[in-house]
Protein backbone atom coordinates (compact mmCIF):
# COMPACT_ATOMS: atom_id res chain seq x y z
CA UNK A 1 0.00 0.00 0.00
CA UNK A 2 3.03 2.51 1.06
CA UNK A 3 4.89 1.56 -2.57
CA UNK A 4 1.66 2.43 -4.54
CA UNK A 5 0.69 5.28 -2.61
CA UNK A 6 4.33 6.93 -3.14
CA UNK A 7 4.30 6.08 -6.98
CA UNK A 8 0.42 7.09 -7.40
CA UNK A 9 2.01 10.59 -5.45
CA UNK A 10 5.37 10.50 -7.95
CA UNK A 11 3.00 10.38 -10.93
CA UNK A 12 0.60 13.47 -9.56
CA UNK A 13 3.91 15.36 -8.99
CA UNK A 14 5.43 15.04 -12.66
CA UNK A 15 1.91 15.24 -14.34
CA UNK A 16 1.45 18.76 -12.47
CA UNK A 17 5.06 19.98 -13.05
CA UNK A 18 5.14 23.11 -14.83
CA UNK A 19 6.27 23.43 -18.68
CA UNK A 20 9.13 25.03 -19.04
CA UNK A 21 9.74 28.16 -20.74
CA UNK A 22 12.21 28.84 -23.36
CA UNK A 23 14.72 31.65 -23.53
CA UNK A 24 14.48 32.94 -26.59
CA UNK A 25 17.72 35.15 -28.06
CA UNK A 26 17.24 38.46 -28.88
CA UNK A 27 15.47 38.84 -32.43
CA UNK A 28 18.32 40.17 -34.89
CA UNK A 29 18.90 43.11 -36.87
CA UNK A 30 17.48 42.10 -40.88
CA UNK A 31 19.40 44.06 -43.57
CA UNK A 32 17.34 44.26 -46.75
CA UNK A 33 19.64 44.22 -49.73
CA UNK A 34 19.70 46.83 -51.82
CA UNK A 35 18.31 49.05 -48.57
CA UNK A 36 21.21 49.38 -46.19
CA UNK A 37 20.56 52.84 -44.41
CA UNK A 38 17.54 53.70 -45.87
CA UNK A 39 14.03 53.07 -45.57
CA UNK A 40 12.38 51.73 -49.31
CA UNK A 41 9.32 53.81 -48.35
CA UNK A 42 8.86 57.26 -47.01
CA UNK A 43 5.27 56.25 -45.01
CA UNK A 44 4.60 56.22 -41.69
CA UNK A 45 3.36 52.62 -40.37
CA UNK A 46 1.50 51.54 -37.89
CA UNK A 47 2.42 48.54 -36.67
CA UNK A 48 -0.58 46.03 -35.18
CA UNK A 49 0.01 43.13 -33.59
CA UNK A 50 -2.84 41.75 -32.03
CA UNK A 51 -2.69 40.61 -28.20
CA UNK A 52 -3.72 36.46 -29.30
CA UNK A 53 -0.07 36.82 -31.52
CA UNK A 54 1.86 38.85 -28.76
CA UNK A 55 0.80 36.61 -26.08
CA UNK A 56 1.26 33.38 -27.92
CA UNK A 57 3.10 30.65 -26.62
CA UNK A 58 3.50 27.15 -28.56
CA UNK A 59 3.77 24.09 -26.26
CA UNK A 60 5.36 20.95 -26.85
CA UNK A 61 5.59 17.62 -24.93
CA UNK A 62 8.71 15.84 -24.87
CA UNK A 63 8.08 13.47 -22.56
CA UNK A 64 4.90 11.94 -20.83
CA UNK A 65 5.47 13.81 -17.89
CA UNK A 66 7.79 16.91 -19.14
CA UNK A 67 6.59 19.88 -21.92
CA UNK A 68 8.62 23.08 -23.24
CA UNK A 69 6.61 26.30 -24.00
CA UNK A 70 7.66 28.45 -27.27
CA UNK A 71 7.16 32.44 -26.47
CA UNK A 72 6.71 32.40 -30.41
CA UNK A 73 4.11 35.98 -29.24
CA UNK A 74 6.91 37.40 -27.53
CA UNK A 75 10.06 37.06 -30.07
CA UNK A 76 7.36 38.06 -32.99
CA UNK A 77 6.81 41.47 -31.60
CA UNK A 78 10.93 41.74 -31.03
CA UNK A 79 11.76 40.77 -34.38
CA UNK A 80 9.14 43.19 -36.09
CA UNK A 81 9.69 45.99 -33.83
CA UNK A 82 13.19 45.74 -34.20
CA UNK A 83 12.62 45.53 -38.12
CA UNK A 84 10.04 46.93 -39.48
CA UNK A 85 11.82 50.30 -39.73
CA UNK A 86 14.00 48.84 -42.08
CA UNK A 87 11.20 49.15 -44.52
CA UNK A 88 9.39 52.44 -43.61
CA UNK A 89 10.57 55.69 -42.38
CA UNK A 90 8.87 55.78 -39.36
CA UNK A 91 7.11 53.38 -37.51
CA UNK A 92 4.54 53.18 -35.02
CA UNK A 93 3.01 50.72 -32.62
CA UNK A 94 -0.65 50.87 -32.50
CA UNK A 95 -3.55 48.84 -31.12
CA UNK A 96 -6.38 49.29 -33.53
CA UNK A 97 -7.46 48.94 -37.19
CA UNK A 98 -8.16 52.70 -37.28
CA UNK A 99 -7.82 56.04 -35.46
CA UNK A 100 -3.50 55.91 -35.84
CA UNK A 101 -2.13 59.01 -37.35
CA UNK A 102 -0.52 56.39 -39.79
CA UNK A 103 -0.49 56.20 -43.93
CA UNK A 104 -0.63 52.25 -43.67
CA UNK A 105 -1.54 49.78 -40.86
CA UNK A 106 1.24 46.26 -40.71
CA UNK A 107 -0.92 43.99 -39.25
CA UNK A 108 0.86 40.45 -38.25
CA UNK A 109 -0.76 37.30 -37.47
CA UNK A 110 0.76 33.79 -36.83
CA UNK A 111 -0.96 30.88 -39.13
CA UNK A 112 1.25 28.27 -37.90
CA UNK A 113 4.18 27.45 -35.62
CA UNK A 114 5.17 23.97 -35.34
CA UNK A 115 8.30 22.71 -33.59
CA UNK A 116 9.80 19.04 -33.10
CA UNK A 117 12.57 17.74 -30.39
CA UNK A 118 14.18 15.02 -31.87
CA UNK A 119 13.97 10.99 -31.38
CA UNK A 120 16.83 10.43 -31.39
CA UNK A 121 18.32 13.63 -29.92
CA UNK A 122 21.50 13.62 -32.47
CA UNK A 123 18.78 14.03 -35.18
CA UNK A 124 17.76 18.25 -36.05
CA UNK A 125 16.08 20.30 -33.81
CA UNK A 126 13.42 22.12 -36.52
CA UNK A 127 11.08 24.54 -36.52
CA UNK A 128 8.39 26.61 -39.03
CA UNK A 129 6.77 29.38 -39.05
CA UNK A 130 4.18 30.99 -40.75
CA UNK A 131 3.06 34.74 -40.79
CA UNK A 132 0.10 36.37 -42.31
CA UNK A 133 1.26 39.98 -43.11
CA UNK A 134 -2.24 42.44 -43.78
CA UNK A 135 -1.80 45.60 -45.43
CA UNK A 136 -4.52 48.34 -44.77
CA UNK A 137 -5.03 51.94 -45.62
CA UNK A 138 -5.88 54.10 -42.66
CA UNK A 139 -8.95 53.76 -43.13
CA UNK A 140 -8.83 49.77 -43.12
CA UNK A 141 -9.33 49.07 -46.26
CA UNK A 142 -6.85 45.92 -47.37
CA UNK A 143 -4.19 46.73 -49.61
CA UNK A 144 -2.15 43.27 -49.28
CA UNK A 145 -2.66 40.08 -47.78
CA UNK A 146 0.69 37.97 -48.06
CA UNK A 147 1.83 34.78 -45.65
CA UNK A 148 5.31 33.73 -45.19
CA UNK A 149 6.81 30.65 -44.23
CA UNK A 150 10.16 30.08 -42.31
CA UNK A 151 12.46 27.13 -41.45
CA UNK A 152 14.82 26.63 -38.74
CA UNK A 153 16.95 24.22 -38.07
CA UNK A 154 20.37 23.47 -35.76
CA UNK A 155 21.43 20.06 -34.64
CA UNK A 156 24.88 19.95 -32.56
CA UNK A 157 25.20 16.46 -31.74
CA UNK A 158 23.87 14.79 -28.81
CA UNK A 159 22.27 17.11 -25.82
CA UNK A 160 20.28 16.89 -23.05
CA UNK A 161 19.04 19.04 -20.11
CA UNK A 162 19.50 22.63 -20.85
CA UNK A 163 21.48 22.78 -23.91
CA UNK A 164 18.96 20.66 -25.50
CA UNK A 165 16.12 23.71 -24.94
CA UNK A 166 19.17 25.95 -26.26
CA UNK A 167 19.02 24.23 -29.50
CA UNK A 168 15.12 24.18 -29.41
CA UNK A 169 14.92 28.17 -28.74
CA UNK A 170 17.42 28.80 -31.79
CA UNK A 171 15.81 26.64 -34.11
CA UNK A 172 12.04 28.40 -33.44
CA UNK A 173 14.21 31.96 -33.58
CA UNK A 174 15.50 30.96 -37.29
CA UNK A 175 12.37 29.89 -38.20
CA UNK A 176 10.82 33.30 -36.99
CA UNK A 177 13.73 35.10 -38.39
CA UNK A 178 13.20 33.17 -41.85
CA UNK A 179 9.86 34.11 -42.26
CA UNK A 180 10.37 37.88 -41.02
CA UNK A 181 13.04 39.06 -43.56
CA UNK A 182 10.27 37.22 -46.39
CA UNK A 183 8.16 39.69 -45.04
CA UNK A 184 10.38 42.58 -44.90
CA UNK A 185 11.37 41.88 -48.18
CA UNK A 186 7.80 41.07 -49.47
CA UNK A 187 6.62 44.98 -48.22
CA UNK A 188 9.43 46.59 -49.34
CA UNK A 189 9.10 45.25 -53.05
CA UNK A 190 5.08 45.20 -52.99
CA UNK A 191 3.64 47.57 -55.65
CA UNK A 192 0.66 48.09 -53.44
CA UNK A 193 2.56 49.86 -50.78
CA UNK A 194 5.65 51.51 -53.50
CA UNK A 195 2.43 53.15 -55.08
CA UNK A 196 0.30 54.04 -52.47
CA UNK A 197 -0.37 57.91 -52.00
Amino acid sequence: MKTTTLIVLGLLVAVSAPAATLKMPAAPEIVLEGHEGEAPHSLAAGLLIPSEVSSAIHVVKTSPFDRIKYPIGDYTVDLFKRNLPQVFAEVIEIDAQTGADVDLIIEIGIVRFEAEIPHPAYNPYTATMVYKITVRDAGSETLLVQTVTGDGQTSKGMMSGFKAKQLAAESAARAMTDAGRQALEALAEAPEVAEFK
